[in-house]
């Protein structure tokens, strides 16, 4: 079950490495996969559509060089919040202008606080005849992870992509999780564990007591124990009886238990009651490790309201000077 787990993962990473983007190469806007872009390609992001890397904003369709965007995939911010370019770059528009723009980019070696960036940019009227130098700030820079709104497009130029972006750094190592269940299984495991080993050890004592006490091996045991090892006949007789009392230790139990959470999963994106009519969307268990522990929740913790009530809020009662009112029809009663 956790194969097929993290080959959803790793289809759901080649989704996102493969999705389509438009970059300007060899004076046109061609469409590549996003994990072909390199560090200088302009790329093009239209509404709507997520930045596939870390990119210093050029020009967009608004004449000040403005944009909105949405951070909610980085820090859970849900406001739109507004980016800009340098004025110098700001009506670069076409492909053709940004093909004759000269300029450089110097900024700092890639780190995961997503509120800070430095840099500056050179500006060039010709190769070799500088006209500008801008700094770059936090609202020069549209990070990968967030979301273009209320903007037709924007151009950027890529200055951090892959791992080096500051959303693939500030994604840490999965850790394995343990469901209460499975931590009480494994307590379980132990007493049957030890139980097994006393029966193995005892059963080994009184096959010794026999022969010794017989001085004769019995005819279906095959070779005289006498002439191998006495470290070579302990182990064979551990690992035979060890086999012979295996049924003692649950081993059946732990794949019972995980075909059980996988199915559980599958229940979960099947809920007609966790499903959003309104966006299509139903529940997703990106993970079976845990399902169980929905069933023993007892608080939620959350920062701000909004989590909740999903930024809509509405009035309901309130009390003043002792007289309580409530809102029927848009006035209070």
């Amino acid at each position: 079950m956790q194969g097929y787990e993290d080959w959803l993962r790793h289809k759901a990473d080649n989704e996102v490495n493969k999705s389509p983007v438009h970059v300007i190469r060899q004076d046109e806007l061609v469409e590549i996969m996003s994990q072909d872009i390199r560090v200088g390609d302009i790329v093009k992001v239209q509404s709507d559509e997520s930045f596939p890397c870390d990119l210093v904003m050029l020009s967009s369709d608004d004449p000040e060089g403005n944009c909105h965007i949405t951070t909610a995939s980085l820090d859970g911010e849900t406001n739109l919040k507004i980016h800009s370019s340098v004025p110098d770059t700001a009506h670069y528009n076409t492909i053709p202008e940004l093909k004759g723009l000269y300029a450089s980019i110097e900024c700092q070696e890639p780190e995961p606080d997503l509120y800070r960036f430095v840099g500056r940019i050179n500006i060039f009227k010709s190769p070799n005849e500088p006209v500008a130098v801008r700094t770059l700030g936090p609202l020069n820079i549209l990070l990968r992870g967030a979301r273009l709104k209320n903007t037709p497009y924007i151009y950027g130029v890529a200055v951090h992509t892959g791992q080096e972006t500051k959303m693939a750094l500030n994604s840490h190592t999965k850790l394995g999780k343990r469901s209460v269940i499975e931590k009480s299984m494994n307590t379980y495991l132990l007493p049957a564990v030890s139980i097994d080993q006393s029966i193995n050890q005892s059963v080994r004592i009184d096959i010794l007591v026999l022969v010794h006490r017989s001085h004769r091996q019995p005819w279906y045991v095959g070779e005289d124990p006498s002439k191998r090892p006495a470290f070579l006949e302990g182990l064979v007789d551990f690992l035979a009886f060890l086999v012979l009392f295996n049924y003692v230790i649950p081993i059946s139990l732990y794949v019972t238990v995980e075909f059980q959470k996988f199915l559980g999963s599958i229940f979960i994106s099947w809920d007609i009651e966790m499903y959003d009519e309104k966006n299509n969307l139903k529940a997703q268990a990106n993970t079976s490790d845990l399902n169980e522990e929905l069933g023993q929740i007892e608080y939620v913790f959350t920062d701000k309201t909004g989590t909740l009530t999903e930024n809509e809020m509405c009035f309901r009662q309130c009390s003043i000077g002792g007289a309580q009112f409530e809102e029927y029809h848009g006035n209070l009663v």
